[in-house]
């Protein structure tokens, strides 16, 4: 069967040619659907000579795998190191507040205190990613995260572990926004498969997150807190070790200083943190609740904590699978529509949940909008990128921001709920929730061209 040329995944001729002159071709040797360096560009370029030389190297064994770069390597660890820090302070927080002599309502200030940080710490941290580049600062949360956890380890006093923790969090915003930033470059290498890119990214942050508790139990158990302490510092330092042998070329984001007030004026950039304002609500509410709503219909304890690993499970896998779609399609258009489909199902989920009264039912539905969500926020950010390509750092600190805003503002309200009328009679926020952020996301693909 003749080879026919489809259209261009680099968009213009001016960077397909560009793109192909110095080697850098988005798909593997074997991908024989776009342009690559072995082949005529799509646009008519001719590859350079050592450029051929090496992709007929690769045509010798077109199955074998190209070894993992140095910029994958930093973009992996930074993703892991972040995701447990996201779940590292609450799994800590028993041995934390009996080291500290501190009630569950103290240790649970600082917690919330952390987390009521990230908020504006990853905005700055965004900011400084686009002025000063994601190397430096993926260094400085690494250094910043290891120092902070150290610190909890050495018998700190309550003001002293507030310091920590806020210390933790300056860390982990850095370590989060640098990582996210980068994974259009580390994985798919194009800013058109930039949701596809973080949808695949977002696995290891996932993956980091689902360990920790695991880890720093045994940890704990084994080491006991001060050591663990220790042990998990060193880990946090994985991230600036891989990012100090990687060339600060390969780390460099955008093509400017951030325009903040461009930005928070761009019509875009708030519909999707709209998007994510309804959306990041969802997501915790659901966490929070699910093995209480499960409890409520008769289901055990240990029967509701395997269903809620099925549930992030799930998650993970949509978020694989739709990277794998969206790596696939190469359609951007294709990106906001997902959302709409996604958002509906997930509402009707929702309501089935608020409706059944069977074990078996309950536990289906809390599955299948594991899978439901899972691709959201990444491809959130995604669209967020391609809005402004020259500061993602500044763009995803603001969609980040506002969707921590309804977390904040909404959450509150289906515990409200959930104490008066029980967990069922609860989930009609989350449905409307759904429902609210179906609706922005079809606002933006419907007008987003044109806002």
């Amino acid at each position: 069967m003749p080879y026919r040329r489809p259209s261009c995944p680099w968009g213009s001729a001016a960077t397909c040619k560009a793109s192909c002159r110095t080697g850098k071709a988005p798909f593997f040797p074997s991908d024989t659907r776009f342009c690559t360096p072995f082949r005529d560009c799509l646009h008519g370029a001719r590859p350079a000579t050592n450029t051929i030389r090496e992709a007929g190297a690769g045509m010798r064994n077109p199955r074998r795998s190209r070894p993992m770069t140095t910029l994958q390597t930093t973009t992996i660890a930074a993703a892991l190191v972040f995701g447990m820090c996201l779940a590292l302070l609450g799994s800590l927080k028993l041995a934390l507040a009996k080291r500290l002599n501190l009630g569950e309502g103290r240790i649970g200030f600082l917690l919330s205190a952390l987390n009521g940080a990230i908020i504006p710490l990853m905005l700055l941290a965004g900011l400084l990613i686009d002025a000063l580049g994601a190397k430096a600062i993926l260094i400085l949360g690494s250094l910043t995260t290891a120092l902070a956890v150290v610190s909890l380890g050495l018998r700190p006093t309550y003001g002293r572990a507030f310091g920590s923790l806020l210390l933790a969090g300056l860390g982990s915003a850095c370590l989060g926004a640098a990582a996210v930033v980068l994974m259009p470059r580390a994985f798919f290498g194009m800013d058109r498969m930039a949701s596809a890119s973080l949808n695949l990214g977002c696995v290891f942050i996932a993956l980091g997150a689902l360990v920790t508790p695991v880890l720093s139990d045994v940890l704990v158990r084994v080491l006991e807190f001060r050591r663990a302490a220790g042990v998990l510092a060193v880990l946090c330092l994985a991230p600036a070790l891989t990012a100090a042998m990687t060339p600060a070329e390969q780390l460099h984001v955008g093509s400017q200083a951030p325009d903040l007030f461009g930005l928070l004026t761009d019509g875009n950039l708030w519909l999707i943190g709209l998007v994510f304002f309804f959306y990041a609500p969802l997501e915790g509410s659901v966490n929070v609740w699910a093995t209480t709503y499960l409890t409520d219909l008769g289901q055990g304890e240990r029967g509701a904590a395997w269903v809620l690993s099925a549930f992030w499970g799930a998650f993970l896998a949509s978020r694989l699978l739709t990277a794998m779609v969206l790596h696939w399609a190469a359609a951007p258009w294709l990106e906001p529509w997902l959302i709409i489909v996604v958002g509906m199902l997930a509402a009707a989920v929702v309501g089935n949940m608020i409706g059944t009264g069977h074990r078996s039912a309950a536990r289906l539905s809390l599955v299948v909008l594991g899978f439901l969500l899972g691709p959201i926020f990444p491809t959130l950010v995604g669209l967020a990128f391609r809005i402004a390509p020259a500061a993602p750092g500044t763009a995803y600190g603001a969609v980040f921001a506002l969707g921590s805003l309804g977390g904040v503002v909404m959450a509150p309200l289906v515990g409200a709920r959930a104490r008066q009328a029980g967990v069922q009679s609860a989930l009609y926020i989350p449905m409307m929730l759904a429902l609210a952020l179906t609706a922005a996301a079809l606002v933006f693909a419907l007008t987003g061209e044109r806002v």
